[in-house]
């Protein structure tokens, strides 16, 4: 039996997911039967990004609406977590060790974060703590952050990164079938975590095709990186694949 609590990285997509029935509603639903419940978790949103590496010591944890343009009923919703102190020491202590700074402040959960969450674990019990994405890190320290982030699964604690495989707003639209640029980045990226190319995943805006159209900026991919590190080694397992928006692919990993 496998004693480590998984890393996984989710696409978390619109926030209107956690109101709207689809098939990455149902996925996220069922996936916390997939293992057992953990300690705790470490969740790394790609809607949180500060300079220099950042941990939340708030408890309960605020649900944040960083969010416009969406019905009222989604400003409603709230997600009442709880952190614990010896999650934020155990979090703490494993940066240090890896080699990193971090700096402790008082935040909430954005919704690339409680948007998971509320779907996986509804009743709130496991304990939660946010950690930033470092904005000053490139993207081989964000991997070796994971990786420093991947001792904690030893004590039953999972790390979730919360991104999406393709984030281009510009490229948004209600109906009509995936763009070409975002067809070929997804293949390309599902082929490469799959072989665990990290050589190639860290070029992949010179690499892949749809690379720069699938991500402008590159703070959504960022989290995978993070999720990927902290696998450790192990092989990657697609556990989900589906598209909103148009554009948007949910690609989603777990290693174990």
């Amino acid at each position: 039996m496998n004693t480590l609590a998984p890393s996984l990285f989710l696409s978390h997509g619109s926030p209107m997911r956690v109101l709207e029935n689809s098939s990455a509603n149902q996925f996220l639903r069922e996936l916390s039967h997939q293992y057992d419940e953990p300690k705790g978790i470490v969740i790394i949103s790609a809607h949180w990004e500060s300079s220099g590496l950042q941990l939340s010591t708030q408890s309960p944890l605020d649900t944040i609406h960083d969010f416009w343009g969406f019905p009222p009923e989604l400003h409603k919703v709230i997600y009442p977590a709880n952190s614990a102190q010896w999650l934020q020491e155990s979090l703490h202590q494993a940066i240090e060790k890896g080699g990193f700074n971090v700096s402790r402040v008082d935040r909430g959960l954005d919704h690339g974060a409680w948007s998971i969450l509320k779907l996986m674990y509804p009743n709130s019990a496991v304990p939660i703590v946010a950690l930033s994405l470092p904005a000053d890190k490139n993207l081989s320290e964000i991997y070796e952050l994971g990786q420093a982030l991947g001792k904690l699964r030893e004590q039953g604690i999972m790390i979730i990164g919360s991104g999406s495989a393709t984030h281009n707003l510009s490229a948004l639209a209600h109906g009509g079938s995936p763009s070409h640029w975002a067809l070929a980045f997804v293949d390309w990226l599902q082929d490469k975590v799959a072989n665990n190319n990290l050589d190639e995943l860290l070029d992949y805006r010179q690499l892949a095709q749809g690379g720069t159209m699938s991500h402008p900026l590159d703070e959504h991919l960022r989290p995978l990186f993070i999720a990927m590190g902290a696998g450790q080694g192990s092989p990657a397992e697609l556990i989900h694949d589906s598209w909103e928006l148009k554009n948007i692919n949910n690609s989603s990993w777990a290693w174990m």
